[in-house]
């Protein structure tokens, strides 16, 4: 693992950085360019190609003009639902101490796709397990039972899973239920990540052009994926104001990461002055 400013990275594979460069680039981008970028990454030429071709069988991408490649998007519905982030204003609502719930007790455990992908789906949606095949989250989300089940229906929930509302919990499950998250580690998380996007975005103007696109790719990736899998809980659990501060401050940084990813990546042989340098020529 990478660390930058004091935050462990893990490092994307071949098709995540693929797909993440293309995300980024919004439009198509040639293997030749993948290439370079995959090599920043330490990843082989051959793996990106590889991926590449995966990825279209997968019909996560399409193949453009001229050995170029863009995204697919009727291919890539969890992709766009875990992209939303989850963390724009105006998907909660003040919570009434009632939950949503998902039980799981029909669903056969042998299909181990299927059953990693339900999971995946509850983790996403910050479902935690009440007692075991009942899954619950706060109802503190925008939305009826209906528009819950189709969200999570797109992340890969399993058909035969039940979803519905629960209210008046007796005094022990109650007791329980709020325990399911643990408040002090979620707000370590948002300071910790907001701390280290301030003190890269002010240091990246001094660094190399290779270092900064890498690192930037990768603290970057790092934000999203932790806003990605918060479970968005209500003030009564933990304040919101430091996680809506990650997300903002999340989006500037990546703004600016695309705009240098998209330069370099535009470049013959990538970008010789990192444009956020001031003393970079206009």
């Amino acid at each position: 693992m990478d660390t930058i400013c004091n935050i462990e990275i893990a490092l994307p594979r071949a098709p995540e950085l693929v797909l993440d460069l293309l995300a980024a680039q919004g439009g198509p981008l040639s293997a030749q360019a993948l290439c370079r970028a995959g090599a920043l990454m330490d990843i082989s030429e051959t793996a990106i190609r590889v991926a590449l071709t995966r990825l279209r069988a997968d019909q996560k991408i399409d193949r453009a003009e001229r050995g170029e490649y863009v995204l697919n998007p009727a291919g890539l519905s969890l992709d766009q639902a875990v992209r939303a982030w989850r963390s724009e204003p105006g998907d909660e609502v003040e919570w009434t101490g009632q939950w949503i719930a998902v039980h799981d007790g029909a669903i056969a455990r042998a299909d181990k796709t299927l059953w990693r992908h339900h999971q995946l789906a509850l983790r996403l949606r910050g479902f935690s397990a009440l007692a075991p095949d009942l899954h619950i989250r706060p109802d503190n989300r925008a939305g009826s039972v209906s528009s819950e089940w189709r969200a999570l229906q797109a992340l890969g929930l399993a058909s035969k899973a039940m979803v519905f509302r629960l209210a008046d919990l007796d005094p022990t499950s109650d007791r329980r239920a709020r325990g399911l998250w643990h408040a002090p580690q979620l707000l370590k998380g948002y300071r910790a990540l907001s701390e280290a996007l301030k003190a890269h975005q002010a240091a990246w103007p001094r660094l190399a052009v290779p270092r900064a696109l890498r690192e930037s790719l990768l603290l970057g990736r790092s934000a999203i994926q932790h806003l990605v899998r918060d479970p968005m809980l209500p003030e009564a659990f933990v304040a919101s104001a430091p996680r809506r501060e990650l997300a903002r401050l999340t989006r500037h940084y990546t703004q600016q990461a695309h705009a240098l990813w998209q330069q370099w990546l535009g470049g013959e042989s990538g970008a010789a002055e990192n444009p956020l340098d001031p003393r970079a020529s206009a």
